[in-house]
């Protein structure tokens, strides 16, 4: 794994971490965690299949 593999890594933990830290909390819509995991599983998927972490 690379910098750019790293770094997006990085960025996503961040991402879940704030989605944890608010979860329930009021905003447009309710944060909602399970969504949040469920969405970056999915792109981490795709990224997979595409070769990204390769």
């Amino acid at each position: 794994m690379g910098w750019p593999q790293i770094t997006y890594l990085g960025l996503t933990f961040v991402g879940l971490g704030v989605a944890l830290a608010k979860h329930g909390q009021p905003r447009t819509g309710k944060w909602n965690v399970g969504v949040n995991l469920t969405l970056t599983a999915i792109v981490n998927a795709v990224l997979y299949a595409g070769g990204f972490y390769s």
